[in-house]
């Protein structure tokens, strides 16, 4: 999860949210209504460089959804917003000793639907490139 750890740390340190309050990876809590889940996704297949053995780039898929309270859209998107600013502005980082070299969004905002409890989620797809 050092790839998820990485996204989380920089949603927090930008301001988006907190790890482990708001922000959570993995797994969606019931509670808070307003929260941001990081999820791996099927990737694409790493790439070897120059004849290596050994794998050099990654390129693991992230999905990131936006959950507000019930009948708030408006604060779903928001909050997905903020996200894509924050993860696709990774350019050439180390964050918590995950080197990547970019986060791009490969989606654009696009609504999930709804959970169990009414509530408005957005998700937001992306694909990193990780040394």
């Amino acid at each position: 999860m050092a790839l998820l750890d990485a996204l989380g740390a920089k949603l927090q340190t930008d301001g988006v949210g907190t790890l482990a309050t708001d922000i959570f990876l993995s797994v969606m809590p019931d509670e808070p209504d307003n929260c941001i889940l990081i999820v791996e996704d099927n990737g694409v297949g790493p790439t070897q460089v120059f004849g290596s053995s050994s794998y050099a780039i990654q390129r693991p898929r992230i999905r990131v959804f936006c959950r507000a309270s019930r009948n708030d859209y408006p604060a779903a998107r928001a909050k997905a917003v903020a996200a894509r600013a924050s993860l696709g502005a990774i350019r050439n980082s180390t964050i918590d000793g995950v080197s990547l070299l970019s986060v791009l969004a490969t989606s654009d905002f696009y609504p999930v639907g709804r959970d169990g409890d009414d509530r408005p989620v957005i998700g937001i797809d992306f694909v990193g490139w990780v040394l």
